[in-house]
């Protein structure tokens, strides 16, 4: 098992209301089949059974396992996997499927990148605590701009910290992946992100010359180096490229 504990920062959404209410702002439907991120006590796993085609409800804490087994009865459309999902292969076939999670605070970075880098999700549906939904569309930082390429992120619902038991100290959004012809090609992963480290650490003269970096920003109609948009790095990437394959 991950020797980060995600148990130590679950927070649970127990109202029927609430759930209902959470879930309606999804696509889900009775054709998809849905992988749930940890399924907890199985309160959103008791509903999503009744409203999709088929659900694998990965859990860590074999306490939680049993008490989601229980919560869904005799359920046939439904598979409750004791894993940690930071260790689950996601499914490789042509089988479409969508992720549904409330996702541990403390690996909320680790969980994003499984799901953009290793799933094959379209859609997924993530409840995150507020300040790490608005880091993941800060192009001024490394992450934001690593999945920048693959999915669009989009805040669909605000849940304030009173619907959790235990309450957080912080309040919490819904938020929706949806993937995307990815901006970078397979080969480029590893350049893309050594250009992004250097990009966000300032070292622009460790990518460009003084003439190359005027050209990219330039090219990429950047007009202020420090407010950049996910666009304008793809761009200033391809610059980098062309670049680099003159030396």
């Amino acid at each position: 098992m991950n020797s980060i504990n995600p148990k130590d920062s679950q927070n649970f959404i127990t109202s029927k209301k609430h759930i209902h209410e959470i879930l309606s702002r999804t696509n889900i439907n009775k054709q998809d089949i849905v992988i749930e991120i940890g399924s907890g006590k199985g309160h959103f796993t008791r509903e999503l059974v009744k409203i999709c085609d088929f659900i694998t409800a990965v859990e860590i804490d074999s306490k939680f396992v049993s008490m989601t087994q229980k919560s869904i009865n005799r359920s046939e459309n439904v598979q409750v996997v004791h894993a940690d999902i930071l260790n689950y292969r996601f499914p490789k076939g042509k089988q479409p499927y969508k992720i549904y999670g409330n996702i541990p605070y403390n690996i909320s970075t680790k969980i994003i990148k499984k799901i953009v880098f290793e799933s094959a999700a379209e859609f997924c549906f993530l409840i995150v605590e507020e300040g790490f939904a608005k880091r993941l569309t800060d192009y001024q930082r490394a992450l934001g701009l690593f999945i920048f390429p693959e999915v669009d992120i989009n805040v669909i619902k605000f849940i304030p910290r009173e619907y959790f038991h235990p309450k957080p100290k912080v309040d919490s959004v819904l938020i929706r992946l949806r993937r995307k012809e990815s901006g970078i090609q397979s080969r480029d992963k590893d350049l893309y992100q050594h250009f992004v480290y250097k990009l966000v650490n300032k070292e622009y003269q460790k990518l460009f010359t003084k003439n190359q970096f005027k050209q990219a920003l330039k090219h990429a109609g950047v007009t202020n180096i420090n407010r950049l948009t996910g666009d304008q790095v793809l761009s200033m990437f391809y610059s980098y490229k062309l670049f680099l394959n003159k030396r």
